[in-house]
């Protein structure tokens, strides 16, 4: 979350202001949060001293208890689910929300040619990364299909199921919590500016009063911090250390690479993207984590993507870092 100005030894980021932020001054400070997805949020802001804020933590955590409601691949009752084991050619009517959600991962899969994939439940669960349980050792992946996303058509209402497609939006859909959540504070009446993180996902909105940014700390393998100021702006890391685990040596990440569906071989031990909205730049790390150095740098190179990548190298660890985010060092 906020952190005090950056001590002259911590690497700082400076990005390019969107519009001219105005300092909420004679605002008050609120700190809330709670727990959604299996993690954390935590939102911090400022309001006008007189502004009513009825019941509003209640309905942050609503926001997030109907995403989750909607899109968990946990959960045998939600919308997901629901989808999932829908026989095959039938049409499952979905929630709009879930609907936009699931059009944002498709158009990201097809700019990305894959590497992000909406389409790899039956991979992420054969590899131990879902709610089923599965034997020791590893997974014969020859009984799975790579690149179903394809048969997937976008509608309005709904979507005809096919055969042997099963949707995971965990990639995606905590970083449309986090554009939700600032959604709603930027509509409430007197609320000025705001900080918000939802497991590691963040999004700032103009500045604090005293017209500093929302200084944040970027999760890296490195020893030496990173700081980046967000405003107007969202930050999402993917990386193999939140869930892997090592096999006769290997690390095998939960980042699945729906060419081999198998764990990503890419060497890309994390990557940190930023862009204006969240579930883009939480879809994106995922997408450049499977891209490989080479081919993820040249994308972000080409899409103008600022992004920090981290790639293991003998005993430790070295850093590739797009044309974009170079510049705001």
């Amino acid at each position: 979350m906020s952190l005090p100005l950056p001590a002259l030894d911590r690497r700082v980021l400076i990005p390019d202001l969107v519009a001219e932020p105005h300092p909420p001054v004679g605002t008050v400070r609120h700190d809330l949060g709670g727990s959604a997805f299996a993690t954390t949020w935590r939102v911090s802001f400022h309001a006008e001293a007189d502004a009513v804020l009825l019941g509003l933590p209640a309905r942050l955590q609503a926001v997030l208890d109907g995403i989750d409601r909607e899109m968990s691949p946990y959960r045998i009752d939600s919308d997901l689910t629901r989808f999932n084991l829908a026989p095959a050619g039938t049409f499952v009517a979905l929630p709009a929300r879930m609907m936009t959600v699931i059009r944002h991962a498709l158009a990201t899969a097809d700019l990305t040619d894959g590497a992000f994939d909406p389409a790899i439940l039956p991979a992420v669960e054969l590899w131990g990364f879902g709610a089923k349980a599965v034997p020791e050792g590893l997974p014969d992946t020859s009984v799975l299909s790579p690149g179903r996303w394809r048969d997937l058509v976008w509608q309005a209402d709904g979507m005809i199921k096919p055969a042997d497609v099963r949707l995971d939006l965990c990639a995606i859909a905590k970083g449309y919590a986090v554009d939700a959540l600032m959604d709603l504070l930027k509509a409430e009446p007197g609320v000025r500016s705001a900080l918000i993180e939802v497991g590691g996902e963040l999004k700032g909105w103009n500045v604090q009063p005293d017209g500093l940014p929302f200084w944040v700390e970027i999760e890296t393998p490195a020893m030496t911090a990173t700081v980046a100021a967000l405003c107007d702006l969202a930050v999402a890391t993917s990386g193999e250390r939140v869930r892997s685990f090592v096999h006769e040596g290997q690390v095998h990440s939960h980042i699945i690479d729906s060419r081999t569906q198998a764990p990503t071989r890419s060497g890309i031990v994390s990557v940190t993207v930023f862009d204006a909205e969240c579930w883009r730049a939480d879809a994106l790390a995922t997408a450049l984590m499977v891209m490989g150095e080479a081919k993820a740098m040249a994308f972000a190179a080409t899409s103008n993507i600022p992004c920090l990548v981290w790639l293991r190298e003998g005993d430790g660890f070295r850093e590739a870092v797009s044309p974009r985010l170079e510049a705001w060092l």
